[in-house]
């Protein structure tokens, strides 16, 4: 079968699920290819005729120059975890494939949500919040390095995030790290200098808004709870105890969200904004960010994704 969408994603992406769903609905012709089976695909590149075979689950698909879109789902590297022990040959396996992905840009001429090179510089926070700034985003005070001295110049409270996704391996169980509220007093060399953190200026009263842009389409969400903003971060709160209110952003604000995608050469988003008196601040934008969570009979945020892979948008 000669492909016309791609998904590449994660055996256990629930938001990849949903958008197969629409495509397998409308009749589609796609593949999709999720990480953790890549050894069991039969894959040849072809690059003199910018060509991939497939061959899995007893049927053959073919991706050409004609391919329409392509929904990239994964990291542009696919990460070590920390602590994980790999021996050599699952080393080598893990950077040749990392390689395959890479290699997946020869198909430059569809449309991609979202292009790898635009994904690898979009997920550097650096990188995403001084693009926001020169756009005219608030962008709270935020210091990334590992000299508790600098560090200490955020005043009082002060928001703590890793650089970089971290999972941490302990036995069997598998960690993920959260932003953490810190007195910016309680810094010292001994806490801070082992790796590099980021440290933001705390920013209350606040709401947070999740900022889902689609192909130009913008659909912001209130997230409180009880009516209220949540302190700190609102993820580690109970989900049963979480409101999820559709609402309508400032011109400005809107025009803001979609320059930054087009700016950061983005096609899909997830965008972090908080309230705080009347004022919107940047904090992240994720392009590969989870959307399955907001979805409802209202927000098919999976309809509007295939309709952009199929061509309909």
């Amino acid at each position: 079968m000669i492909v016309d969408c791609l998904v590449v994603s994660s055996l256990y992406d629930f938001s990849a699920d949903l958008v197969v769903q629409e495509l397998e609905r409308r009749k589609a012709k796609y593949v999709r290819l999720n990480r953790e089976n890549f050894e069991s695909y039969r894959l040849t590149m072809d690059v003199q005729e910018e060509s991939l075979e497939v061959r899995m689950n007893g049927a053959n698909y073919r991706i050409t120059t004609d391919l329409r879109a392509v929904y990239y789902r994964q990291p542009v590297f696919l990460r070590n975890t920390p602590g994980e022990s790999l021996s050599i040959d699952e080393q080598l396996s893990r950077s040749q494939w990392m390689g395959f992905l890479r290699s997946l840009a020869i198909f430059d001429q569809a449309r991609w949500m979202n292009p790898l090179n635009a994904t690898y510089l979009a997920e550097t926070k650096a990188y995403q919040l001084s693009v926001a700034r020169r756009i005219g985003f608030k962008v709270p005070k935020t210091l990334i390095g590992n000299d508790y001295v600098r560090l200490r110049e955020i005043d009082n409270r002060a928001i703590i995030k890793s650089l970089d996704t971290v999972l941490l391996r302990d036995n069997n169980e598998t960690l993920f790290t959260y932003s953490t509220i810190e007195c910016s007093s309680e810094f010292t060399d001994e806490n801070i200098s082992a790796a590099p953190l980021t440290v933001q200026e705390y920013v209350s009263p606040k709401i947070d808004l999740r900022v889902t842009v689609i192909g130009g389409e913008v659909t912001a969400v209130k997230i409180t709870s009880a009516g209220r903003g949540i302190d700190g971060d609102w993820r580690v709160v109970d989900r049963d105890a979480i409101e999820y209110t559709e609402v309508d952003l400032p011109h400005g604000i809107e025009r803001k969200c979609l320059k930054l995608l087009e700016v950061l050469g983005l096609n899909f988003g997830a965008i972090d904004l908080i309230e705080s008196n009347g004022s919107y601040y940047f904090i992240e934008i994720n392009p590969t960010g989870e959307w399955g969570w907001l979805v409802s009979d209202e927000r098919r945020f999976d309809v509007d994704i295939a309709n952009w892979l199929v061509g309909d948008k």
